[in-house]
């Protein structure tokens, strides 16, 4: 194996431990400021408050833009390009969807990247004194999110630069020294004369912690050993017998100096998106006392289980602690009592408690594939599709507020975090956080570093002076910007709007918190009723048994269709149900029920032939030809597709048209709809089906009106014949004893017809 290979190797093997980053520009991996702290402190927050503002307005314009182009989907037609476009859609988005080479999908993709792309600016380099006389500038420019750099920290960002994880390198033995000199050999091979090469240190408050096996009580003389010992490799001052003890090391250790390598503490770009995580960033204290593994489980540092490897029983009392914020009456507000008050069931409760033993976070223990269908339908009465993966939305669903549920989501967010270091307190192990630490391993490390940064964002002013007395520069970064109370509001109305607009339209709108609704392009889909009706049809086609499942809307119009098929291959099965499958979502979504009969109809292929147990269809050339016939005959009333006449009732039975008995098939009314399946029915009033209490107010009036309108035109004849010429046309004349005969015209006495 060549030298350069093995150097290669040992790279490549460091990244993927997570002990080393790639060999990058030094502006990738700290926030280097662009230029010195010279100049007016006002002029430069200007400028950088204008630049950020209009970072911002890119990034959101090239997301809205994304969200425009992804409601058209994935192959929008013309008319749904047309349809967009009149709807506001900008021309040149559309073409620009057009001319991408992956399509409208693929200009979403670009669009998003473009907005991530966006790199938030390099942080504003004031010197004290610019810092200290423009507070306000200050104050405006932090709650736009801008950085600053106050010091006399310089850096070139185009310098290579590697960042190291200190106390990836200390093990129970101490510093492992050899292989940090191997490691920084190797970087300085593969730049090949490129340097000077840029050691970026991190680490030093856990590698500190992972010393305490050496005896050394004191933190910062830790620290501080651990970046003497780096100093003296990168060519400073020879390490002392005390630094040496201190790491683990012979008393009489020599370290051989390296050219080209510069010492540097900075913090990482918060964008920095790197295979690379420390356990502590620069001079800075701990990240956290726990770090969440790749299954969810929470678990303790290693460096603290390495300083706690010879006390077990303690060890063992802080991984209880963690253990028991698993708990979910370890919440607060959020205890067993609290849920079952809101419908959870003992079974709901221990499949959420098991999820968040197992480290799922509130919103994946609390949604539909947790809790599962039969939980949030029998239990909470709720629908399952609205909580597939957002389990907040149900806690906001079962009486929380929006508030409230923010609020559980950060409690059990730092639950875990919160016991461990309360644990560690009461062991009276002291961890190395604040500002504290960081200023006084700075005071150590100054003249052994270039530069010194530290992130000094939570620190207090009086912190951020001390800092900056003791030659330390401080990064403060930008606070996250508020939405103003006015434009929340304004917010707010607009979405209320918006869902009232599409409550009326029949539209989604989408309502992502922070963004405007996102105006929806083409169709959209009309779910079916959680109870709702339909008919079960079987037959055999060709010999091959099939059973069609319908289901409808409210208004009995055809919505869903299942296939079975029994003693078929699982292949040719499965494709049939996944057909079906299809078909009801074009159903749900708008397709019309002629567009597929007109395409399936009549189509041939195998199993075909005669058909048996359908009353209307005899033969049929495919299975798809069947089902789409009887789909047809039962909700279109195509009896053109039909083999028998029309002398046929639902149940297959005559109705004697042909003979005068019977009258011609009744329409389906309405209020029947609600009970009866429109495809059982074909469309058609049952014969066995009286509806009574039909519009009783209405159909008794159009009784009297019927009466009335028969006693002014037709005469009441009475039942004996006529003695003149025998027809039954005799009425009694009013007022007179006399009998009227409309036939003859002849009249008689009504005695002597009534003897």
């Amino acid at each position: 194996m060549s030298r350069q290979t093995k150097t290669s190797d040992l790279l490549s093997a460091a990244i993927e431990a997570g002990r080393i980053s790639p060999l990058l520009p030094l502006g990738r991996l700290a926030p280097v400021p662009g230029e010195d702290g010279s100049g007016d402190g006002a002029d430069k927050l200007a400028l950088a408050i204008e630049m950020k503002r209009s970072l911002d307005l890119a990034q959101r314009t090239s997301l809205g833009l994304a969200d425009l182009v992804e409601q058209l989907g994935e192959a929008p037609r013309n008319a749904d390009l047309a349809e967009a476009l009149v709807s506001g859609l900008p021309e040149p988005l559309i073409e620009a969807g057009l001319r991408h080479p992956d399509g409208f999908p693929g200009l979403e993709r670009q669009l998003r990247q473009n907005a991530m792309s966006l790199s938030a600016p390099a942080p504003v380099a004031l010197s004290t004194e610019a810092y200290a006389s423009a507070s306000s500038q200050v104050k405006a420019a932090r709650a736009l999110g801008v950085s600053l750099s106050i010091g006399d920290f310089a850096a070139d960002a185009r310098s290579p630069a590697m960042a190291i994880d200190l106390a990836a390198f200390v093990s129970e033995k101490g510093l492992e020294l050899d292989l940090l000199r191997e490691t920084a050999e190797a970087a300085l091979a593969q730049l090949d004369g490129e340097g000077p090469l840029t050691l970026l240190l991190h680490g030093i408050a856990a590698g500190a912690l992972a010393l305490t096996a050496q005896g050394e009580a004191d933190l910062v003389k830790r620290g501080t050993a651990i970046v003497s010992a780096v100093s003296a490799m990168a060519g400073g001052k020879a390490l002392t017998k005390a630094d040496a003890g201190r790491l683990g090391l012979p008393a009489d250790t020599q370290i051989e100096p390296l050219s080209g390598i510069d010492l540097m503490i900075a913090p990482l770009r918060a964008d920095a998106s790197l295979p690379f995580s420390p356990s502590s960033e620069g001079v800075s204290g701990l990240r956290s006392v726990t770090v969440t593994e790749d299954d969810g489980a929470v678990r303790l540092n290693p460096q603290i289980q390495a300083m706690l490897s010879d006390r077990p029983d303690d060890l063992s009392n802080v991984e209880e602690a963690i253990d028991q914020t698993s708990e979910i009456d370890a919440v607060p507000g959020l205890g067993s009592d609290v849920l079952r008050s809101r419908g959870f069931s003992d079974e709901a409760l221990l499949r959420v408690k098991n999820a968040l033993r197992e480290g799922l976070p509130l919103s994946a223990a609390f949604s539909r594939w947790v809790l599962g269908d039969d939980v949030i339908i029998k239990d909470l009465q709720l629908a399952p599709e609205a909580f597939d993966t957002d389990g907040l939305s149900l806690l906001r669903a079962i009486g929380f507020s929006a508030d409230a549920v923010a609020s559980l989501d950060t409690a059990l967010t730092g639950l875990a975090e919160n016991a461990a270091r309360s644990a560690l307190q009461d062991l009276g192990i002291a961890l190395p956080e604040g500002a504290a630490f960081a200023i006084d391993v700075a005071r150590g490390a100054r003249k052994m570093t270039t530069g010194l940064l530290a992130d000094a964002s939570d620190w207090s002013p009086m912190d951020i002076s001390t800092g900056l007395d003791a030659g330390l520069s401080v990064l403060i970064t930008g606070e996250a910007a508020e939405i103003d109370d006015l434009v929340a509001r304004r917010m707010a109305s607009i979405h209320s709007l918006a869902e009232d607009l599409s409550a009326e339209a029949e539209q989604p709108v989408s309502s992502d918190s922070g963004n405007a609704p996102a105006p929806s392009f083409g169709a959209h889909r009309t779910r079916l009723p959680d109870r709702r009706k339909g008919y079960i049809q079987k037959a055999t086609v060709g010999g091959h048994k099939v059973y069609l499942h319908t289901g409808e809307f409210d208004d009995g119009s055809l919505g869903e269709i299942f296939l079975d098929m029994h003693k078929e291959g699982a292949a040719f099965r499965s494709l049939m149900n996944n057909f079906a499958i299809a078909v009801s979502l074009g159903l749900q979504y708008g397709v019309p029920l002629d567009e597929y009969v007109d395409a399936f109809v009549f189509t041939r292929f195998e199993p075909a032939g005669e058909v048996t147990g359908n009353d209307r269809i005899t033969k049929a050339t495919s299975i798809l030809d069947y089902i789409f016939r009887e789909l047809a005959i039962s909700y279109l009333a195509r009896e053109d597709l039909a083999e028998l006449g029309d002398d046929v009732s639902h149940d297959g039975l005559g109705r004697g048209l042909k003979d005068g008995t019977r009258q011609e098939p009744q329409p389906l009314p309405e209020e029947a709809v609600q009970f009866i399946s429109r495809g059982f029915s074909r469309g058609q009033l049952p014969d066995n089906i009286v509806i009574l209490d039909r519009k009783r107010a209405e159909r008794d009036e159009a009784a009297h009106i019927e009466a009335d309108a028969a006693g002014d035109g037709d005469p009441e004849y009475l039942p004996q014949p006529c003695p003149g010429c025998s027809s039954f046309t005799l009425i009694a004349l009013p007022g007179e004893d006399t009998l009227h005969c409309e036939t003859c015209g002849e009249e008689t006495s009504s005695g002597s017809v009534l003897n």
